[in-house]
């Protein structure tokens, strides 16, 4: 859509001055109206804590450095990590922050050029806490450790760079987004290439990684314009790219119908109502793209990056720790996929239980999936484990029975109470988290923390607590038709709130 030729710069300029006021007010009326009070004070004290966190990293890195790192300054340190630290966050950003795709679409009717939509919605989709929070740490510490440091020639330039860096990851996460989106074979190939780069890079001692973040932060710091001029050029290629690809999105949407290699597969008649529904299951989660990616990256992350931080030595060191390992190494496919369970069928959920379908099969045949998801990602990564920590079989072992007797139960607490609709088949819905709210997110917290806390509790005694916590896991799987009534019931008592949330959605 062209703009008309009358609209003058100033014209555009009030444009995007709506544009901002308009982005304002639908994220503050979002907030209140999903999230309640409680919700909104939980996450905010999480926000204060995590900022004071970095505040005092960043303010006395030198402390948490000289347990590490012994022998090396605390700058030398940064300057040789820096790459390696926004690797490891990528996984987070990638996860979390969202393309400005789905917020452009309602505005193409506008009187604005295009390419100025995609040119402002790039442009503030930089203001998100991915980028601002990193700052709380490499401004103190810039403050501190660069400008005080005598081998720093230009230390404006070393801050500039960081910001290019924290930039180029921001816009990395947006492209390979787009790539998912359009071309999901790619982004699959790209991770495992980059994720087995990165597992040889560790296990082989060459630390390539270190050595380039070593030589571009040390030259910038030194005033070298090379090293910077790779670092912008870097940041401008894929900003450019970037671009690009949301701009042929939005020029050009996806519409083609996606045909699946499986279409159907037949279970025995002997397995009953309950072998219908989990054959459902499998079939909606493998058709529709949603579900599949979640599928999919679960599996990804239960290998390749578990095998990336399996190599690493320094990570994961102790038991307490590792208790995370545990838990994302075989639950990773409930914890993500499980807390939408009923919002996956709610396109079609109020066909789904006015016919004659007792909850309790229903609930059944879903615990049987995540349980058996369990069980799928325990035998993928288990070489990996005996492989490169040994060590931790054990633990792995345990995190089996937990996982499939404790958080698939977790989750499917906060996955019946879900009333919120889920569209499987919207293009570019990958991670757009519509169906989640605050809770989900807040979830994990009850979820995780206890086997932590616990093994925490049993750091003396690692074997007993792994004893316990596969105890724990044992006796609530031979509890699962306790469970199963549990969840009927609340399923029947909150039947037409679900199927009014759903139907709105919908609608």
């Amino acid at each position: 859509m062209r703009t008309p030729s009358h609209m003058t710069s100033s014209t555009f300029l009030g444009s995007f001055g709506l544009l901002a006021k308009n982005q304002y007010k639908i994220a503050l009326r979002s907030m209140q109206m999903q999230q309640g009070w409680f919700v909104r004070i939980v996450i905010g004290l999480m926000m204060v804590y995590s900022a004071f966190i970095l505040l005092t990293l960043g303010f006395f890195f030198d402390r948490f450095s000289e347990e590490l790192w012994p022998s090396l300054d605390p700058l030398t340190v940064v300057n040789r990590y820096l790459l390696a630290m926004f690797v490891s966050m990528f996984f987070v950003r990638f996860l979390f922050q969202k393309t400005p795709k789905l917020k452009i679409i309602p505005y193409l009717h506008l009187p604005i050029r295009r390419s100025s939509l995609v040119a402002f919605f790039q442009t503030s989709s930089l203001f998100s806490i991915h980028n601002f929070y990193p700052l709380l740490f490499f401004i103190p510490f810039w403050m501190i450790y660069v400008r005080e440091s005598p081998l720093a020639d230009n230390q404006n330039m070393w801050l500039a760079a960081v910001v290019l860096l924290i930039g180029t990851s921001h816009f990395v996460n947006l492209l390979l987004r787009a790539v998912l989106q359009r071309k999901a074979g790619v982004f699959y190939a790209l991770m495992i290439v980059f994720m087995v780069t990165a597992f040889i890079d560790e296990t082989s001692g060459i630390g390539l990684q270190q050595r380039i973040s070593e030589y571009l932060f040390t030259g910038i710091l030194s005033g070298g314009l090379v090293e910077f001029s790779l670092l912008f050029c870097t940041f401008s290629l894929v900003t450019a790219a970037s671009t690009i690809q949301l701009t042929r999105s939005i020029n050009n949407p996806e519409t083609r119908e996606e045909v699946t290699r499986v279409t159907t597969f037949a279970v025995p008649e002997s397995w009953g109502l309950v072998g219908q529904l989990v054959r459902l299951e499998l079939l909606l989660m493998w058709r529709n793209r949603r579900p599949r990616h979640y599928m999919l990256v679960s599996l990804l992350f239960s290998t390749m990056y578990l095998l990336f931080m399996l190599s690493n030595a320094k990570a994961f060191s102790g038991y307490t720790m590792a208790a995370l390992l545990g838990l994302f190494a075989s639950g990773g496919f409930a914890l993500n996929y499980g807390q939408l369970m009923f919002g996956w069928d709610s396109e079609h959920y109020t066909a789904l239980v006015t016919r004659n379908i007792p909850f309790k099969a229903l609930v059944k045949a879903k615990l049987i999936v995540l349980q058996g998801s369990c069980v799928v990602l325990f035998v993928l990564s288990l070489p990996l484990f005996i492989w490169f920590r040994p060590e931790f079989v054990p633990l792995h072992f345990a995190f089996l029975f937990y996982n499939a007797g404790i958080t698939t139960i977790l989750v499917m607490e906060l996955a019946s109470r879900n009333s919120q609709a889920v569209d499987i088949g919207k293009s570019g819905g990958f991670f757009n988290y519509e169906g989640f709210s605050a809770k989900h997110w807040l979830w994990f917290i009850p979820t995780a923390l206890p086997p932590v806390l616990f093994m925490l509790a049993m750091h003396s005694r690692p074997g007993l607590g792994l004893i316990g916590l596969a105890t724990f896991g044992f006796i609530s799987i031979m509890l699962t038709d306790m469970w199963t009534k549990y969840f009927a019931k609340g399923l029947q008592a909150r039947k037409h709130t679900m199927i009014e949330g759903f139907s709105k959605g919908a609608n």
